[in-house]
């Protein structure tokens, strides 16, 4: 007991001690922090100012520069403008990457990037430009995700560059380079240079009509489909296509390749460094879609957005620009028309049986039986719109139109979308519980196509050796 009655006040001084010391560590530490925290306002950044990064990135936006080599003048480029290439936004939290960039007229004041990056909470950015006449623009930006991103962690995305208060006109970007810089480091040298692409309509296109696809991927090779699909839709009024290639098989490139040298095809290489189906919706389709959308809106008066697996084949008229000129025309007032026109699919499986009476070894001419009942309109429909008149693209139909402007279906009896599936749906039954029905419209074409495809194989044997 005396030993306890000893030890209580040497304890209790302890603890006073070790409190003491505390008190003065924290102090200490403090005052570490506030020293610091001065030294560093007062000292000067490379432009001779003490302003915050916040302070520095308030005092770009808006702001033009001469190019005149002024101490405020932003950082150049550090490499040549680029168009339809991937690449980095640097200093960002999250992955972010710009592929084209194309002026906005319509909807906002802009020029309008096409990008990837996360579908929430991306990071903010803004833009700067150098224009044609020595100028260099910061403006302010705005990310959209694209709607069509499956609820993914990335997605397709706009970036709006806004040229509201800038002084300067949609038009006067044509030909300007820009580069997406993250908020956070407004000063450094751009990751990224993209070419400003004009969308202004060209006179003369109003027939014109072109085919966009998505991707292709893990290693397409089903080249003597694709031969066929191109000489069918050429029949049926395309004049040219955009492809995106992930992968290719050697075949089919050479065989794209061959009709890239007829002027037929715009190739463009597509190597987006996002996981496909685990990050990102297929291979960022939708990024490839709408750059495919402004790519197409100064030459094309029609854009048909289809896969390589499937056709639109119309019922009465002969070519697909006849078609839609004779549905927008059925509309009174003519301004009252549509601005695109869905399309119902039906699937003609490749597992079913060859139909008797063909007459050429096609697969438009051996696959004839289809579902009896197509989809309903926005489920697994295709589509053909006016890029003038068009914002966003989804796979099925239109998200977004120019103000005005909207959507129609197309009735069965007018035109149908043929769907050469291999694939049966779930897990193969419907192959045999679907009721379905025989449809030899594609025969139509089958003398002339038979006669296409074969001239073409001819030359790509020479060209394209195996």
């Amino acid at each position: 007991m005396r030993w306890r009655g000893r030890a209580a006040p040497y304890r209790a001084k302890e603890r006073a001690n070790i409190s003491f010391f505390i008190f003065i560590m924290f102090f200490a530490v403090f005052g570490v922090i506030i020293l610091t925290q001065l030294l560093l306002l007062e000292r000067p950044n490379t432009t001779g100012s003490s302003r915050s990064r916040y302070e520095d990135l308030q005092g770009w936006e808006g702001r033009t520069e001469t190019g005149n080599g002024d101490a405020g003048e932003p950082p150049p480029p550090a490499h040549a403008p680029l168009d339809a290439v991937w690449q980095p936004v640097a200093g960002t939290r999250f992955r972010f990457y710009v592929y084209s960039a194309f002026v906005e007229r319509r909807t906002v004041a802009a020029v309008r990037i096409i990008a990837a990056t996360k579908t929430r909470g991306a990071d903010a950015v803004i833009c700067r430009m150098w224009l044609p006449d020595n100028r260099t623009l910061t403006l302010k930006a705005r990310v959209k995700a694209i709607r069509e991103n499956w609820n993914m962690k990335y997605s397709a995305t706009y970036v709006l560059c806004l040229l509201r208060d800038s002084g300067v006109k949609p038009q006067e970007t044509v030909g300007a380079s820009i580069s997406v810089i993250s908020s956070n480091w407004p000063g450094r040298a751009p990751t990224n240079l993209l070419t400003v692409l004009d969308t202004e309509p060209k006179s003369g296109i109003e027939e014109n009509l072109h085919i966009c696809v998505k991707p292709f991927h893990y290693s397409y090779s089903r080249e003597d489909w694709l031969l066929e699909w191109f000489e069918l839709n050429k029949l049926l009024g395309a004049s040219h296509f955009y492809m995106y290639n992930e992968s290719l098989s050697a075949p089919v490139g050479c065989l794209i390749d061959h009709y890239k040298k007829q002027g037929l095809v715009t190739l463009l290489p597509w190597k987006l460094p996002i996981i496909s189906k685990v990050e990102i919706r297929t291979e960022g389709q939708f990024a490839a879609f709408n750059d495919c959308l402004y790519r197409s809106m100064s030459t094309a008066g029609w854009l048909l957005v289809i896969d390589v697996d499937e056709l639109v084949v119309p019922r009465r008229e002969r070519t697909l620009p006849a078609l839609l000129t004779a549905l927008r025309a059925s509309y009174n007032p003519p301004s009252k028309s549509p601005a695109a026109f869905l399309f119902r699919n039906a699937f003609f499986y490749l597992r079913w049986e060859d139909d008797a009476e063909a007459v050429a070894p096609l697969v438009t001419a051996r696959k004839t039986r289809r579902w009896a009942t197509p989809h309903a309109l926005k489920n697994r429909s295709k589509y053909a719109l006016r890029p003038r008149d068009t914002v966003e693209l989804g796979n099925h139909f239109v998200w977004e139109h120019a103000p005005g402007a909207s959507s129609a279906g197309v009735p069965t009896d007018r035109a149908l979308l043929h769907h050469y599936r291999a694939a049966c749906e779930y897990g193969g039954m419907n192959c045999l519980t679907v009721p379905s029905t025989v449809d030899r419209m594609a025969h139509r074409w089958t003398e002339e196509l038979l006669k296409k495809v074969t001239e073409e194989k001819k030359v790509l044997a020479r060209v394209c050796p195996k």
